[in-house]
């Protein structure tokens, strides 16, 4: 009693971690080192008797100092490349999976710089570089590069993808445009060489994005529409490389080489043998594959495994798991802000809750004809129980990934990446036929497999955070069968499942919401009252998605709200680029515009109201519809409660900010005002700004825009107004709540969820 256990150390330790994901900054050197200081006081002074808490203490302490100690390292370590134009001496470390014969078309290389001054530092500072040049890099070349580099600045809204975090705990914070490039050594890495032999025949087929991600780890060739069906079905996380692929490879390994023991005098042969070649080969998998964050936790877990096994330690499953874990977190402290951790942790928990609280029984498990009993069993349990976590990351579930994971988890790891290994195999070694086969069954299983995904490609369903707390009953019925609760707490048990349902009977908020979403350069401006929503302008439509898929309908599924009508200003595409995915997954929401091609339900003209829950939606501009609706034409409406009112003026211009003010004069008072274009300086003319006389000003744009916008001399004619502006690519999401008598305002990166992998890495902008 009087020493902590082991297991109860690991958990302190994994738990000091978890700070880093909520800390709104990091510790200052002085505050560490007088943490620091504080933690050794208590440790010479403290009494014997409380040992055991100062135990505690000092590991958390210990845990929680190295976390930030390491996350400040990292952000120390690429400080210097921030937002400059360099030259760098660097080795490619992406290896080139494009067609030989395709078009050079821009993407993106992966390189490490060959810094001297920082050699003792692991790992080096790696970028991302947009390789727009006709010579193509393979990875283990050394080149000499002239960068224009920039930190990534994700988009922050809520209910969306946060690029930051996920750029922090995978190292990936720096991207750069390259300049100019000179090959200085041309010496392939033997990843390359292996890619080289393989691409000769993976090229020959259909499917050579998902052969190319299984053998190498390389997703960048995937097609759309494979992306979408896995996702949409549920079997995407059979494509990522992770810790079920590096376990099948070391199955398969240590398999193969205890048949061939068979063949081996008695006296070769040793128990770990094949444990530790086949623990080679997952290695050398997860080294071909780039040694990414998921094949790096997968393989130190794999190798804890094997010690303790080797050890003979008989602990449980669970106590196994909880030092995995806290090894896992003291070797990378930043995987705790991983959600493919998370995942990770979770579905093994769950596997191990489910082996130990409704295991089925061993006549089952016995026959080797009931294979499909067992894993209908597994799925189904892991479907209920990774529930909540499921709809917390991707907010929907797929009705069909019970059955479609049924089929696709024997294909992949029965067929498709056994052949691929040995495939692998057989390229290197010129074994033409024998390659050439294996690839070729390979590419045929996928066909297999994917006919039959397309068929049962049902129905993806977008869930209501209503329903998140609900989710945790797949739990709680496990327990509840397992314990036979339900025989004595019967009554308990009812209110307990009537405090999940809460959340369906909140009652409708007795105010009224705007919300400034961050789409980079693009305006999206979402307006909701209750569970009803109206969207000013739809972000821009990119190369391979758009704002409306990866920010505005994820923000309306967050907030549970229906969108029932669409304002678009004007025809440019950061304006209007997501109207049809909109519509497509609206039909009903009504439609304004200043332009006859779009087939409007409202005529954005100058004069005409419409009344929308509580709330008066005035149109300003323009005066006529055209046929293509430019800045100039600019649907301008002012939003109003009776007390409050907010002015949004699309891309207005100065010529038409005169006519406004001309004609409407002191009614163009508003308390807020979306600024014009931009912050361009053709708008925001001194007559107008003096007539709206706004208390805040709201600009939406991007931290890296080619226009350099907002502009200097607008935001000094803010300034010398005295009117407080906020610029979304630094605040992120801007949130204005209207109440009454009062209206407040709070931005992603200071109120809504101040975060320290949040922050505008490197200098901040002139402006400021």
């Amino acid at each position: 009693m009087r020493r902590l256990s082991l297991d109860l150390l690991a958990i302190i330790f994994s738990l000091g971690c978890l700070p880093l994901m909520f800390l709104p900054s990091l510790l200052c050197d002085d505050q560490w080192y007088m943490i620091t200081l504080i933690l050794i006081i208590v440790i010479l002074i403290a009494p014997s008797k409380f040992q055991k808490y100062v135990t505690v203490i000092t590991v958390f302490s210990i845990s929680f100092l190295w976390s930030v100690a390491y996350s400040k390292q990292y952000l120390i370590k690429i400080e210097p490349y921030i937002d400059k134009t360099i030259v760098v001496k660097a080795r490619v470390e992406s290896i080139n999976t494009r067609f030989s014969t395709s078009p050079s078309d821009p993407y993106y290389v992966k390189i490490a710089i060959n810094d001297d001054s920082q050699s003792f530092l692991y790992p080096k500072v790696t970028i991302s570089v947009y390789w727009d040049q006709q010579i193509k890099p393979k990875a283990g070349q050394i080149w000499q590069l002239t960068l224009k580099t920039k930190v990534v600045h994700g988009y922050l809204n809520e209910g969306g993808f946060d690029s930051q975090r996920f750029a922090i705990a995978n190292r990936s914070l720096l991207s750069a445009k390259l300049i100019q490039a000179e090959l200085l050594e041309d010496n392939l890495s033997i990843r390359q060489l292996i890619a080289d032999h393989s691409l000769l025949y993976i090229d020959l087929f259909t499917y050579r994005g998902i052969l190319l991600a299984l053998a190498f780890g390389d997703r960048s060739q995937m097609v759309d529409e494979h992306r979408i069906i896995m996702m949409q079905t549920g079997v995407a996380h059979l494509m990522a490389i992770s810790g079920m692929h590096i376990l099948l490879v070391f199955g398969l390994c240590c398999t193969l080489l205890k048949v061939l023991m068979f063949f081996i005098p008695q006296r070769f042969i040793y128990f770990f043998t094949p444990i530790i070649i086949a623990w080679l080969a997952a290695l050398f998998y997860a080294w071909l594959t780039g040694l990414n964050p998921p094949t790096l936790r997968a393989m130190l877990a794999l190798s804890i495994w094997i010690y303790l096994r080797f050890k003979n330690s008989q602990i449980s499953a669970w106590q196994k798991l909880n030092r995995i874990i806290a090894l896992l977190l003291l070797f990378d402290p930043l995987m705790i802000l991983s959600e493919s951790f998370w995942l990770s942790c979770y579905a093994v928990t769950s596997l191990i809750f489910l082996s130990d609280w409704l295991p089925l029984p061993k006549v089952i498990n016995n026959k080797k004809r009931w294979y499909w009993i067992r894993l209908l069993h597994l799925q189904f349990g892991l479907i209920l129980l990774m529930l909540p976590i499921q709809l917390i990351i991707f907010q929907g579930i797929s009705l069909v990934s019970l059955l479609t994971n049924l089929i696709a988890i024997p294909v992949i790891t029965l067929l498709t990446l056994p052949l691929i290994i040995f495939a692998l195999f057989f390229s290197v070694s010129h074994c033409i036929h024998l390659a050439s086969w294996c690839w070729f069954i390979a590419n045929k299983s996928l066909e297999w497999l994917f006919v039959c995904l397309d068929k049962l490609n049902l129905v993806w369903l977008d869930i209501s955070p209503d329903i998140y707390l609900l989710s945790i009953f797949g739990w709680l019925a496990f327990v509840i069968v397992r314990t036979e609760l339900w025989r004595r707490f019967g009554l308990t048990l009812l209110i307990i499942f009537i405090i999940l349902c809460t959340p369906f009977f909140k009652q409708q908020e007795d105010y009224w919401r705007l919300d400034m979403l961050d789409v980079g350069h693009g305006l999206a401006i979402v307006i909701h009252n209750g569970k009803s929503a109206i969207l000013f302008d739809t972000g821009a439509k990119w190369e391979k998605n758009s704002a409306a898929e990866r920010i505005i309908l994820p923000f309306l599924r967050w907030h549970n709200l229906n969108l029932e009508g669409i304002i678009i200003s004007h025809q440019h595409n950061d304006h209007i680029g997501g109207l049809d995915l909109l519509q497509s997954r609206y039909p009903n929401a009504w439609l304004m515009s200043s332009s006859l091609a779009l087939d409007n339900h409202y005529q954005c003209l100058a004069g005409k109201t419409i009344i929308w829950n509580s709330l008066s939606v005035n149109v300003l501009w323009p005066t006529q519809l055209v046929k293509y609706a430019q800045n100039a034409d600019s649907c301008v409406v002012q939003v109003t409660d009776g007390h409050f009112s907010v002015l949004l003026t699309g891309d207005l211009e100065r010529n038409q900010e005169y006519q406004i003010v001309t004609k409407y004069r002191n009614q163009l008072a508003s308390t807020i005002l979306q600024i014009p274009h931009h912050g361009s300086s053709t708008s925001s003319s001194y007559a107008f700004l003096n007539h709206v006389k706004p208390v805040k000003a709201l600009i939406s744009t991007s931290r890296y825009n080619p226009w350099k916008l907002p502009s200097h001399k607008v935001i000094a004619r803010y300034q010398d107004l005295h009117i407080d502006y906020y610029i979304t690519a630094k605040t992120g999401q801007i949130s204005l709540t209207f109440d009454n008598q009062k209206w407040r305002l709070k931005t992603m990166r200071n109120e809504i969820k101040p975060r320290w992998y949040h922050d505008w890495f490197g200098s901040l902008p002139i402006y400021e």
